[in-house]
């Protein structure tokens, strides 16, 4: 009996032993906290708005470095700028071997605590000029050792469409000069950061000022001038163009480039060059939108025979007032069943 009473403790023991001891095989599996690293160098970099040239428009980026240790250290960053972005000009900045788009810039020492702000230009490098697109770049801080930061995230933004009005004369032709008084209204509701006038000529008219930029698009067919100044919305700007125009009347064009920016249609104009001048009603009359985005729907006219109906249904239109048909068939069913009963009530009082 004391021997399978021995066996019995024994079993039991056996069974609770793997009880107890399955949470020590489990502890190596949690890991456990090592120690805070040192912090790096942190870097986070603002906002991107191209403008200017909308042909290769560019803009500022400025990148905040920062060292949050306790110690004095050199503090670098790490740029990387999406497809269709390049780096015009980075402080202290070089290319990273063997990772496209990538610059490794700065290495300033930075006392503890303290940050420094580098400024770049980052320009768009698409092959044609796009508009109200946004793209991704990205920075992270890097210290002397090469430990490196997470990376932040930082927005590019190409110019976006918008409407700008052109109108345009030219002074009567003397002494084989003349003179396009131009004015280009921004039309858009915001400001721009410069755009393209073109002049398309024929053989005998040529371009005397201002200097037409040299960029190879225009080489034969005329002058493309780049106006830089940011243009406020509503704001008009006005320049002069002076031609030479040899061998009698002549038709030039005068236009804003890129067509594909926009929203409107009096974006060019043709003038005619010759002794009593030409003026500037262009072939576009159409006015701009409202907005860059914003398409004017046709008005109604009001004609004075048309008939007002209503397309709402009988059922949903207000009830009428007065008795209505139903009415009279409740007091009519009500009749018919009082005028039975006093028949059946005198037939029995007369069989009394």
């Amino acid at each position: 009996m004391n021997r399978l009473l021995s066996s019995g403790l024994l079993a039991a023991a056996l069974l609770f032993v793997p009880a107890l001891a399955a949470p020590a095989l489990a502890a190596p599996a949690i890991a456990a906290p090592s120690a805070e690293a040192a912090p790096t160098i942190t870097a986070r970099g603002d906002i991107v708005f191209l403008g200017g040239d909308p042909w290769s428009p560019s803009g500022p980026l400025e990148v905040t470095v920062r060292n949050p240790g306790s110690t004095a250290a050199n503090g670098f960053f790490v740029l990387r700028l999406p497809v269709d972005a390049d780096l015009l000009l980075g402080e202290d900045c070089r290319m990273v071997r063997g990772t496209p788009r990538t610059w490794l810039c700065g290495g300033a020492e930075l006392p503890a605590g303290a940050e420094r702000v580098y400024r770049l230009t980052v320009g768009s490098s698409a092959p044609q000029p796009v508009f109200g697109v946004q793209a991704w770049g990205a920075v992270a801080g890097r210290d002397a050792a090469g430990v490196t930061d997470e990376f932040s995230d930082f927005r590019i933004n190409w110019p976006d469409r918008t409407s700008l009005r052109l109108r345009a004369t030219a002074d009567p032709v003397v002494n084989g000069t003349t003179t396009v008084r131009v004015k280009v209204t921004n039309t858009g509701t915001f400001d721009i950061g410069g755009y393209s006038f073109t002049v398309t000529t024929p053989a005998g008219v040529r371009v005397a000022s201002p200097t037409c930029a040299d960029r190879g698009r225009m080489v034969g067919v005329g002058c493309e001038i780049l106006r830089p100044n940011v243009l406020g919305d509503g704001v008009t700007d006005s320049f002069d163009v002076r031609l030479t125009v040899t061998g009698g009347t002549k038709t030039v064009q005068v236009s804003l480039a890129p067509t594909n920016r926009y929203t409107n249609k009096d974006t060019a104009l043709t003038l005619r060059l010759n002794g009593s001048g030409g003026s500037g009603a262009g072939d576009a009359t159409t006015p701009p939108p409202a907005g860059p985005t914003v398409t004017p729907s046709p008005t109604a006219t009001a004609s004075p025979t048309a008939t007002v109906t209503s397309s709402t249904p009988d059922a949903a239109q207000l009830p009428r007032t007065g008795v209505s048909g139903s009415t009279y068939a409740l007091v009519g069913a009500v009749m018919l069943a009082l005028g039975a009963g006093l028949l059946v009530l005198r037939r029995r009082l007369s069989r009394g």
